[in-house]
């Protein structure tokens, strides 16, 4: 009887104290190996939400780049591709949203140094209620057939 309600407490508690890790799972997270040169470069990934509460991505960060923005790529009616920026991303409890190659994604602006050879870079993303949540995204090379160097 007593360990029945003690495990009830303990959940309590973790229920309210939950870890920002624990409502939101980054997942598929890669970032687009780009030309040397290249100052933007793009981050896909699967953002899914475990809480039972709505969230939002509030802002983004990256070491590797000036700025993150968020972005998505809409087609108008005349087949016509423009990119709008997000300011805030609303994430619905138990849900998952896909970042991919023609729709939605991170924008790198301003590339401290160049992708190639890099394993991974950093991503700091702020959620309004999950809070910070640090990744390593790895990096992905394009399949534009360019020439590897090998050292």
């Amino acid at each position: 009887m007593k360990t029945t309600l003690l495990l009830g407490v303990i959940f309590f508690a973790f229920a309210q104290f939950s870890s920002a890790e624990g409502d939101i799972a980054i997942n598929d997270a890669w970032v687009r190996e780009v030309p040397p040169g290249s100052s933007v470069s793009a981050i896909y990934m699967t953002i899914q939400s475990n809480g039972d509460e709505d969230d939002k991505l509030v802002s983004m960060s990256s070491k590797a780049a000036e700025s993150a923005e968020l972005h998505t790529s809409k087609v108008d009616s005349n087949g016509v591709a423009t990119m709008e920026m997000i300011e805030v991303l609303d994430i619905p409890s138990n849900n998952s949203i896909d970042f991919q190659p023609g729709g939605m994604h991170i924008m790198l602006i301003g590339l401290k140094e160049s992708l190639v050879g890099k394993d991974s870079v950093n991503l700091k993303l702020v959620f309004e209620k999950a809070g910070e949540v640090m990744i390593e995204v790895p990096v992905k090379k394009g399949q534009e057939g360019g020439h590897k160097h090998h050292h």
